[in-house]
């Protein structure tokens, strides 16, 4: 009996490590090995995270090694139906306190090269950077739709918190205190670009936390 369980559990370990998806090969990997854009660089993790947290960084989680984007303000979303109070704008966040909404604006925001570190690797401290045709242009910046631009007003609040209270204020949001499928989204009780985007696996496009196939994403916390 011992010797089955040992070998359904090796089997299901392996079906596990089958379907486990990574960084390396996907958009997110910006080494040789994905071959974009820094052609000379051989570590995939580098560009968002350092070992050994830079002192420019001032202790930023997670451990964070991508420049942050120095843009003031990005607005944000305003709509009457939108029953959120503390929406709060982005901009001027600095390393150490930055919500992680920053982290993915360091890049996507568009005014920072892909390839600027606090604590470059020590293989290369100036990665030599190659345009790619639509996504990254020869300084490094993101040229694609995944460019966000520095206004938000025009996209999905971020950086609010997200409880019973808002929920019941709404009307139509699934209660986050009763719906675990809800808090597992959230980062501190807030809603933050990593809500809906996991950017380690990129099985679902564009790097989704889950299918949203009928919209499933969206109806985990909108009531439709």
């Amino acid at each position: 009996m011992k010797r089955v369980l040992i070998i359904c559990l090796a089997v299901l370990v392996t079906a596990v490590m089958a379907n486990a998806q990574t960084i390396v090969g996907s958009k997110h990997d910006l080494s040789t090995t994905g071959g974009t854009p820094a052609t000379d660089v051989t570590r995939v993790c580098v560009f968002c995270h350092t070992p050994h947290q830079a002192s420019a960084a001032n202790g930023q989680y997670p451990l964070w090694n991508h420049t942050l984007s120095s843009t003031a303000s990005y607005g944000t979303y305003s709509s009457s139906t939108l029953d959120a109070t503390d929406v709060t704008d982005l901009g001027g966040a600095t390393a150490g306190t930055a919500p992680t909404s920053n982290l993915c604006l360091s890049c996507h925001d568009g005014t920072v090269s892909v390839a600027s570190m606090y604590n470059p690797p020590n293989e290369d401290t100036t990665p030599t950077i190659t345009a790619i045709s639509g996504r990254i242009d020869s300084g490094g910046l993101i040229i694609s739709t995944a460019n966000l631009g520095t206004d938000l007003t025009d996209d999905h609040p971020v950086n609010f918190t997200y409880d019973t209270a808002l929920a019941t204020a709404d009307g139509a949001l699934n209660d986050p205190a009763t719906d675990t499928a809800v808090a597992a989204l959230l980062i501190n009780s807030k809603v933050q670009c990593t809500s809906c985007h996991e950017v380690h696996d990129p099985t679902n496009v564009p790097f989704l936390v889950m299918d949203n196939t009928a919209s499933a994403l969206c109806t985990t916390c909108h009531i439709k």
